[in-house]
C-alpha cells in the first residue's frame, strides 16, 4: 500500500468508528464546531456594533459645522451625478460604457474558466502553485464564504 491510501472503514460491535476514519471524524466536529462558534460570534458583534453606529451618527449629525459639509457634499454628488449622466447619454460615452461592460463580461468569463482549470490542475497534481508565462510563481488560493440559504431570524 501507498501512502495515499486510506484503510477502509472498521465498525467495531458497539458502532465506534475506528482506525484511519475516528480522527478524521473527530476533526470533523470540531472543525464544524469551529465555523458554527465564529457564525454566532460574527453575528453577535454585529448586533453589538449597531447602537454604536447610530450613535456615532446621531453625534455626527449633531454637529453644525459637520451637517453643513454633509449637505453641500451631497449637492455636489447630485450635480456630479447630472453631468455623468449627460455625459454617457452622448454616444461616444456610450461607446465606451458599452466596451467596458463587454470587456467585463469577457473577463468574468476568462476567470470563471481560470477558476476551473486550477481546480482541475490542483486536483490532478496536487500542487498549489503554478508558474505563468511571465515566469511570476502563483500560488492558488481558494476563498470561501458563508451565505445564508434559510432566511431565520427575519
Amino acid at each position: 500500500m501507498n501512502d495515499l491510501s486510506v484503510e477502509p472503514q472498521k465498525i467495531d460491535e458497539d458502532a465506534q468508528v475506528t482506525g484511519v476514519v475516528q480522527p478524521r471524524l473527530e476533526s470533523l466536529l470540531l472543525i464544524e464546531e469551529a465555523i458554527k462558534d465564529r457564525i454566532s460570534k460574527i453575528e453577535n458583534l454585529k448586533k453589538e456594533m449597531e447602537p454604536h453606529k447610530e450613535m456615532l451618527a446621531s453625534y455626527l449629525e449633531n454637529d453644525p459645522v459637520y451637517r453643513e459639509h454633509n449637505e453641500a457634499a451631497k449637492k455636489a454628488t447630485k450635480q456630479k451625478s447630472a453631468t455623468k449622466k449627460q455625459l454617457l447619454s452622448v454616444p461616444a460615452g456610450r461607446a465606451i460604457v458599452e466596451k467596458i461592460t463587454e470587456l467585463k463580461s469577457d473577463l468574468s468569463e476568462l476567470e470563471e474558466g481560470l477558476s476551473y482549470y486550477l481546480r482541475e490542475f490542483q486536483a490532478a497534481t496536487g500542487a498549489n502553485e503554478i508558474e505563468g508565462l511571465d515566469g511570476e510563481l502563483r500560488q492558488i488560493v481558494y476563498m470561501a464564504k458563508l451565505v445564508r440559504k434559510t432566511q431565520l431570524n427575519k
